[in-house]
C-alpha cells in the first residue's frame, strides 16, 4: 500500500512538472509545454505576457538576479488573483463605504459650478455674434499671360448683434462628401478681419497653394455644389472686449465637460472637484489604488515588485 502510495505521489509530481510552469520566467517553454498548457484558452495571451517581463528582464543582469528565479506558476497565480471580479468585486463594496464615510458627495455643487459656467459661455458664444459663409471667389489675372495669379476666397461676414471691431476666425475647406464638421489642425487657414464689420460684408483672403489648385478652375456654383467650408470663430471683439480672454476664464475641466459632455454624464467632475471644491480630493480609483496594490503585494511579493518595476521603467 506505501509502494503503491509513493508510485501515486510520483506520478502527480511529474506531471505537474511536464507543463513546464515550474520553470523561471526568462525560460521559454517547449512546443510540448505549450501544447499542455493551451487546453486554457487564457494561456496564450497570458504566455505573451510573460514574453514581454522576460524581454525586459534579459535586458540587464541586474534585473536577472533580482527577478530570475520567478516562475511561470507565481506569475499565473498572481494574475489568476488579480483577475478575480467576485473577489475584488466583495472588497471593492467594502472600500465604496469607506470612501463614501470620508468623502462627501459633492453632486449638487458641481452641478451648480457647471450651471454658472454654461450661463456664463452662453453669454459669451461667440457663434451667436456673427456667422461666416462662403460667398464667391475673386480671381486676379497675370496681365500679360492671362494666367492666374491668385484666388482670393470671399466669405459673407453678417454681425448678429451689432458692429464688430475685430475678427478671428479659421476656416478649412472639404469635399462634401468627405466632410466631418472638423477643422484640422495643420489644414485650418487663420484668417484677421481688422476693420469694423456694421452690417453684412464679403471680405476675401488669398487661397492658400493647394486650396488655390483646386479652385483655380471652378465657378461660384460648382464651389458650393462640391466643398463645404468649415469654420472656428477663435476671437470676436465688440466694444474692446474680447470674447476669447472671457472665455478662457473658463476653468479648464469645466470647459472640457460642456464642450465634450452631456449634463447627466460629466466625466470631468472628478477634475472639477478637485481643482474647485477640495484639493485634497481623490476619485475612488485614486483611492482603492493603495488597497489593490497591498492586496496583490501580499498575494506575492516577488512578482508584484517585478510589476512595479516594469511600470516604472514604463513610466520613466
Amino acid at each position: 500500500m506505501k509502494r503503491f502510495f509513493l508510485i501515486v505521489v510520483a506520478i502527480i509530481l511529474v506531471s505537474s512538472c511536464s507543463n513546464g510552469l515550474n520553470k523561471s520566467i526568462i525560460e521559454p517553454l517547449s512546443v510540448d509545454e505549450l501544447k499542455a498548457n493551451m487546453k486554457d484558452s487564457t494561456f496564450v495571451d497570458f504566455y505573451s505576457l510573460v514574453q514581454e517581463m522576460s524581454d525586459w528582464i534579459k535586458e540587464s543582469d541586474i534585473r536577472q538576479a533580482q527577478y530570475g528565479d520567478i516562475t511561470y506558476r507565481q506569475v499565473r497565480k498572481f494574475m489568476n488573483h488579480y483577475e478575480d471580479t467576485a473577489y475584488f468585486s466583495k472588497k471593492r463594496k467594502v472600500w465604496k463605504e469607506e470612501y463614501d464615510k470620508v468623502y462627501p458627495n459633492y453632486d449638487q455643487q458641481v452641478d451648480s459650478i457647471m450651471n454658472y459656467w454654461r450661463d456664463y459661455t452662453e453669454q459669451y458664444n461667440m457663434d451667436s455674434l456673427v456667422t461666416i459663409e462662403f460667398s464667391k471667389l475673386w480671381k486676379e489675372y497675370y496681365s500679360y499671360s492671362g494666367g492666374i495669379r491668385a484666388v482670393n476666397i470671399g466669405f459673407l461676414i453678417t454681425p448678429l448683434k451689432g458692429k464688430i471691431d475685430q475678427l478671428v476666425f479659421r476656416y478649412e475647406m472639404k469635399t462634401k462628401v468627405n466632410n466631418d464638421g472638423s477643422i484640422s489642425v495643420w489644414n485650418g487657414h487663420r484668417c484677421v478681419a481688422s476693420a469694423p464689420v456694421s452690417s453684412p460684408k464679403v471680405l476675401y483672403w488669398e487661397a492658400d497653394y493647394s486650396d488655390e489648385k483646386k479652385l483655380q478652375h471652378l465657378s461660384n456654383e460648382e464651389v458650393k455644389r462640391d466643398y463645404d467650408f468649415n469654420f472656428e470663430i477663435v476671437n470676436v471683439r465688440i466694444n474692446g472686449e474680447n470674447y476669447e480672454d472671457k472665455l478662457k476664464s473658463v476653468p479648464e475641466p469645466v470647459y472640457m465637460a460642456i464642450k465634450y459632455c452631456k449634463p447627466d454624464n460629466n466625466y470631468y467632475a472628478d477634475d472639477i472637484i478637485k481643482l474647485l471644491i477640495d484639493p485634497n480630493y481623490q476619485d475612488f480609483y485614486d483611492y482603492i489604488q493603495p488597497f489593490i496594490e497591498e492586496d496583490m503585494k501580499k498575494t506575492d511579493s516577488e512578482v508584484f515588485t517585478l510589476f512595479k518595476a516594469m511600470e516604472k521603467d514604463n513610466d520613466d
